[in-house]
């Protein structure tokens, strides 16, 4: 039994976990971690939410950015000199006796692109249990302020193509859109276990209430971005966009899953059953089709050294499935399954996402600061750069979805039209509550 509750407690630091990392970002220029992950100008974020960025000229945008950003995986290298025998490493081996389940959340939650120059501690050393003839006490020590007392998970709404054509700020293409969403919310009974160190109580149910969802397809989409008035020193920019959402594959389960202790704590040949309960509701890829309609719509102002933009994607994006099918499962002594019902019409609703941001420079000197929510919380971004010469030098600090704060730093030289930049960056998206540090490295072609 110890083993089991210690995995399924380990599944939920995971989920725990996860929430700020759902915040982060996988961002692979080493100058916008420099800055605190600020998007400037067409960088990062800025353009992929707000189609008026399209219409933006790349002179009143460029304040000395790249036209190409190439990572440098240092992280990579160091995971592999650490673990050369990855597929034979016992590290990662669950079969293994030297598995080291901490080691593989905090690699999942950092992937080893950058490289961890201040690896957060994880409070693996202080677990006690306290066992009994017929008692259990599991005290997860400082481990267990990650235990989340409310509901979390991750979330994210993405767009990993868009080709198309335009002329004159109207523009015709398809893009493509994922949609996933995975929530936990721990019982009272498990909360009160894991985080309380309540003893383990006869003939109980421990369990987690669960929400998953993913869904995706392709988008037909007609834009337009223009200059609405001004000029390309001061003018006010709009855009917007329609999409007709086709919908390919789309899945859902709701229910709960856990455990129910017996007669007595450690008597019997399974002191503990697994126990679980869902409903799934899908549409496979080449079923009918999915379909809805949604657009975006931004706005931006240049006006000398002051930039300032808003950004509103998936606007009324509500996906009709038509031919859904709901099936139950059902998981106690032996699992069964069985169809509920088949052909239903059934709806989702992609979130709304937004941005705002706000640019000055003067000189060599750029300022800036953004918020990004993306249908689970705002993340704030404020940073800045200072060009001196061949030199740049780049600070700023973040607000997570958690509300905690970060901090990066960072700097670059560029020789002509070919820049090395570095930054730094803290988090703690990893099992402690302690900041780590990561650097990144990246080649600029200017």
């Amino acid at each position: 039994m110890r083993t089991f509750v210690l995995g399924f407690g380990l599944v939920v630091l995971v989920g725990g976990a996860a929430a700020p990392a759902a915040a982060q970002w996988l961002v692979t220029d080493a100058r916008r971690i420099g800055m605190g992950g600020l998007s400037l100008g067409r960088s990062g974020s800025l353009e992929r939410y707000n189609p008026a960025y399209r219409a933006v000229p790349r002179q009143a945008t460029l304040r000395g950015q790249p036209k190409l950003t190439i990572p440098i995986p240092l992280g990579i290298i160091q995971f592999l000199h650490d673990h050369p025998h990855l597929s034979s490493d016992p590290a990662f081996d669950p079969k293994s006796s030297g598995f080291n389940p901490i080691l593989v959340v905090n690699t999942i939650l950092n992937l080893p692109l950058y490289l961890e120059v201040k690896k957060a501690p994880t409070p693996t050393n202080d677990v006690a249990f306290t066992i009994g003839q017929d008692s259990l006490v599991v005290n997860l020590g400082a481990a267990a302020e990650l235990v989340p007392e409310d509901q979390f998970g991750i979330s994210g709404s993405s767009r990993p193509f868009s080709p198309g054509f335009g002329f004159k700020g109207l523009r015709i293409g398809v893009m493509g859109w994922v949609h996933d969403d995975v929530e936990f919310q721990l019982g009272d009974t498990l909360l009160g276990f894991l985080r309380d160190s309540q003893p383990a109580r006869h003939n109980t149910r421990y369990s987690v209430l669960l929400h998953g969802l993913v869904e995706g397809g392709f988008a037909p989409t007609v834009s337009y971005a223009g200059r609405i008035a001004g000029d390309s020193t001061h003018g006010f920019y709009a855009g917007g966009a329609v999409h007709y959402y086709v919908g390919v594959g789309y899945g859902r389960t709701d229910g709960d899953a856990g455990f129910i202790t017996g007669d007595t704590i450690f008597g019997g040949a399974n002191p503990v059953t697994p126990d679980g309960r869902t409903l799934t509701q899908y549409s496979k890829p080449g079923n009918t089709f999915g379909h809805g309609i949604g657009g975006d719509i931004g706005v931006a102002w240049v006006s000398g050294p002051i930039e300032i933009g808003v950004g509103v994607n998936d606007i009324g994006a509500t996906i009709t499935w038509p031919d859904t099918r709901l099936d139950s499962a059902f998981y106690h002594d032996s699992s069964y399954s069985k169809p509920v019902a088949n052909h239903v019409e059934t709806k989702t609703k992609l979130p709304v996402s937004y941005i705002a941001n706000l640019a000055y420079t003067v000189g060599n000197t750029t300022l800036g600061a953004d918020v990004l929510n993306t249908g689970r919380g705002s993340v704030v971004h404020v940073g800045g750069e200072q060009r001196i010469g061949l030199f740049a030098v780049r600070g700023g600090v973040a607000r997570d979805q958690r509300k905690r704060i970060e901090f990066g730093f960072g700097g670059g030289v560029r020789f002509g039209g070919l820049g090395l930049d570095v930054g730094f960056w803290t988090h703690t998206n990893s099992l402690s509550n302690e900041r780590g540090v990561t650097m990144a490295t990246s080649l600029s072609i200017y």
